[in-house]
């Protein structure tokens, strides 16, 4: 059963990550500023690393709604998903 959960959060996370690469033409462009490459080294500072992780910060860069439901749905405690969304949307 627990193989089975790890599949379905994978494939909701390669999932979401697609509907958003796919859609990112019709989204406003980000701020140049925007850092998913500090919301995945606050992620892995807290022992949360891995390519799910980063992909979910590179969201975090689309929309932090979609990196915090991401950080989630792969176990993230809420505040340590809000900071690090916040950092990649910064």
């Amino acid at each position: 059963m627990r193989n089975r959960s790890g599949i379905a959060k994978r494939i909701a996370v390669i999932g979401a990550a697609v509907v958003a690469f796919a859609g990112a033409s019709a989204i406003a462009a980000t701020p140049a500023h925007a850092t998913p490459g500090d919301c995945s080294a606050y992620l892995a500072a807290q022992g949360f690393g891995g390519l799910e992780h980063g992909l979910a910060c590179t969201l975090g860069d689309i929309s932090y709604t979609l990196c915090t439901t991401q950080l989630t749905l792969l176990a993230v405690p809420p505040a340590t998903a809000d900071v690090a969304c916040r950092l990649a949307a910064a």
